[in-house]
């Protein structure tokens, strides 16, 4: 079965803002479970953040919890996640966002040291990484 293929027309706003949703899910499922991007703007971060770290992590990484402690994540590809389809969404949310920045990040030719100029890593189950193109 060959996957369909969509094109998306958005503002750099936008796209800046898939970018930053995209990384709270992906860094939410791997076990930094912040979510800073929404989180950072508003008044009540620091509740938040307590709410987030304390009773929501065991919740979504409880093997993490239970064996490493506070604080232990999945890596980039989800590798060693025991739930499958946790470890894909993982794997295929980091090449989403992390092509985005990539993509912004080429387009500035005055910082060289950008982390985000090296190449977005792939794997299996991150379905290929996604291909921007600005149109104007």
């Amino acid at each position: 079965m060959k996957n369909k293929m969509y094109t998306i027309t958005c503002t750099e706003e936008q796209l800046r803002l898939i970018a930053d949703a995209v990384e709270d899910w992906h860094r939410f499922l791997a076990g930094q479970r912040e979510m800073n991007n929404a989180t950072s703007m508003l008044e009540n971060y620091h509740e938040l953040y307590d709410i987030l770290t304390k009773q929501v992590e065991p919740l979504v990484v409880p093997e993490l919890a239970l064996k490493y402690g506070h604080g232990a994540s999945y890596g980039w590809n989800g590798m060693t996640c025991p739930n499958k389809y946790q470890r894909k969404a993982i794997a295929m949310s980091y090449g989403i966002y992390r092509q985005i920045l990539h993509f912004f990040a080429m387009q500035r030719k005055d910082n060289e040291f950008d982390v985000y100029k090296s190449p977005t890593l792939t794997c299996d189950d991150n379905g290929g990484l996604i291909k921007i193109q600005e149109i104007k």
